[in-house]
């Protein structure tokens, strides 16, 4: 009894954890919306998904923020409790990149102009058409909103940055891979407000949507059935029988007296 009480506890914690992620994944999409209609523009994020840890991207002109909800993790990440850098790639050319936030304990890390490998931040280098940054420092626990934001000058290129993550075990040692991934492009376009929504062409040779009728039953009048009137005056011939019957109770009740 006691092993499957802690079994369905932990299947409906699981359950309850996923939908709070996909709710967080629409929140984030409907903030990133309606960030867009108060500029009047297009706002651009990405997520990826991987060994149940979730990156999240945002940009917007040269900022870009990256979020990693790494709580709940499993794979050969299942064992992981830290993480020790990572690293973005492929972002196009810009001529200088800053740290501006950082999740406590990674406000001191470093960034270099490295790919971040097996070895950490020391691969790489500035010799190809995109260059690559890496920040790394102290080891930082695992959990859900860990937001960096990078602010960068020049031209970046932020649609589709491809991560790298080092995610160490409780003695600092390397866990699992370093994911090594393109995190997905999703654009999201507000158009001002009072445009006009304009419905998408329909393809050509689309036969006409039919809509079916709508049948609506005819309606059956029930005939109304009366109810006896209980203010109807008994007969007389009704009033006599009564009026016999109680005298002749009370002859009776008087011989037996």
């Amino acid at each position: 009894m006691g092993l499957g009480r802690t079994y369905n506890n932990t299947a409906r914690e699981s359950r309850r954890t996923q939908r709070q992620r996909i709710l967080k994944t629409t929140l984030r999409k409907l903030a990133l919306a309606l960030a867009a209609s108060t500029a009047l523009g297009s706002a651009q994020a990405g997520v990826l998904t991987f060994q149940d840890v979730v990156f999240t991207t945002n940009w917007n002109d040269n900022v870009l923020t990256l979020e990693i909800d790494a709580a709940r993790h499993s794979g050969d990440w299942s064992r992981a409790t830290m993480l020790g850098a990572l690293g973005i790639k492929e972002i196009g050319r810009f001529d200088s990149v800053a740290l501006a936030s950082a999740p406590a304990g990674a406000g001191a890390w470093k960034l270099n102009a490295r790919e971040l490998n097996a070895n950490g931040c020391k691969g790489g280098g500035n010799n190809s058409a995109d260059k690559a940054l890496c920040l790394y420092g102290a080891p930082i626990l695992l959990a859900d909103n860990m937001m960096f934001t990078f602010a960068f000058t020049g031209a970046p290129d932020l649609d589709e940055p491809h991560l790298k993550v080092n995610f160490l075990d409780r003695k600092g040692g390397k866990i699992g891979e370093l994911m090594s991934l393109h995190v997905p492009a999703t654009i999201v376009i507000v158009p001002p407000p009072g445009t006009p929504v304009t419905p998408p062409p329909t393809p050509p040779g689309t036969p006409p949507e039919v809509v079916p009728p709508i049948l609506v039953p005819p309606i059956v009048e029930l005939p109304v059935v009366g109810l006896p009137d209980t203010n109807e005056v008994p007969e007389p011939r009704t009033a006599a029988l009564v009026l016999a019957g109680l005298a002749l109770m009370g002859m009776v009740l008087r011989r037996r007296s």
